[in-house]
């Protein structure tokens, strides 16, 4: 169902087909002379339905406008609690500043992460953002709400060189998988190591992605990233990862086509011989994930901080620390925001300089 902004002349966008809705059941939180008195919603049985049908349109505009984006599904996730909260807590008159204060107490209690929690509050902060284009003088009392603050370090390490060279030894010549599986896990962690791809990305990719770019020297692959339609951005691939890519795809049963996964799953049987899973589909971001995983533990590698994710954020650690120029490094992760890519800046900085190794007093 699509709603009618409240506030005349005006239209949120994405509104396909209008249906007229009843605004939610507001209430006064201060008057003024001259001036429009701001609003806020009043809690009631009705409006707690109300805003249940408000956030799907928020999360179907969401979807709209990014389809291959998992924002809407997570702000839609978020919203939720926060709705759910609200139907809990009886003693809750209105949503003002504070009842958005008490979820910021529950929502402190219930997480220890402070970017979870900061991601429920903005979800919390964009949904009510929404409601006010349909309620005049409408206060998004989440303004006034601050998040928590958060260290611009990453909590996930990266894999020192010495540990990264034994998890790739690890799956080359782990006795518990085929020749073909051994030759794929090591072509799609090497990979990973070098270009900082994403599970899912890895997940998405096809042979027809691989093209050459400098004859027998570089080659390139096409990345369908994350939240994008299709693969409209590439990594460069050095020869060394090339020939592990090529000889893995040797041991493939043929013919291969150009639209098949670049990384494909081999058929598991079960005991009496019957497939279970056919060969040949795309290895699906779980599988992916258990194969890195398995390799970390059986490497001896597998510490805190050190988790799937580590491959990717290993790659601009390995390149900064070589001198490599961070607007190349920046291109090379697909980082939107150069920001991104200055906190592994700073990251290297302070490991190849840090002041702590100038106290040498004592």
């Amino acid at each position: 169902m699509d709603l009618v902004p409240a506030i005349p002349g005006t239209r949120p966008p994405l509104l396909t087909q209008p249906t007229a809705l009843v605004p939610l059941a507001t209430t006064g939180l201060r008057r003024a002379v001259g001036e429009v008195s701001p609003v806020c919603l009043a809690l009631s049985s009705s409006t707690l339905i109300g805003l249940r049908v408000y956030l799907d349109e928020f999360t179907r505009q969401l979807a709209q406008h990014k389809p291959s984006a998992s924002t809407a599904a997570t702000y839609g996730k978020r919203g939720r609690t926060f709705v759910a909260w609200l139907e809990q807590e009886s003693g809750m008159r209105r949503l003002d500043r504070a009842c958005v204060d008490a979820y910021r107490e529950y929502l402190n209690r219930k997480f220890a992460n402070p970017r979870t929690k900061n991601g429920y509050l903005t979800a919390v902060r964009q949904f009510l953002s929404f409601l006010a284009r349909y309620h005049p003088g409408l206060v998004n009392p989440a303004d006034f709400v601050k998040g928590w603050r958060c260290s611009r370090t990453h909590t996930r390490r990266h894999l020192p060189v010495e540990d990264a060279k034994a998890f790739l030894a690890v799956l080359e010549t782990d006795p518990r998988k085929s020749e073909i599986q051994r030759a794929r896990n090591y072509a799609m962690a090497y990979l990973m190591l070098k270009t900082g791809l994403r599970t899912i990305e890895v997940s998405r990719a096809r042979i027809e992605y691989l093209q050459e770019q400098v004859p027998e020297k570089v080659w390139r692959l096409w990345v369908h990233g994350k939240g994008r339609g299709c693969a409209d951005e590439y990594v460069q691939i050095v020869r060394a990862v090339y020939e592990r890519i090529q000889a893995y795809l040797t041991l493939r049963p043929g013919p291969l086509k150009g639209s098949d996964p670049l990384f494909a799953t081999t058929a598991c049987v079960d005991r009496g011989g019957n497939i279970v899973s056919p060969a040949g589909q795309p290895l699906s971001t779980r599988a992916i994930h258990r194969i890195i995983t398995e390799g970390l533990l059986l490497a001896g590698v597998k510490k805190p901080g050190i988790v799937v994710h580590s491959l990717r954020h290993s790659t601009p650690t390995f390149a900064l620390l070589n001198d490599a120029n961070p607007t190349r490094v920046q291109k090379m992760m697909r980082h939107q925001h150069y920001a991104t890519t200055e906190i592994y800046v700073e990251e290297v900085q302070k490991l190849l300089e840090g002041a702590e190794e100038a106290v040498t007093q004592i």
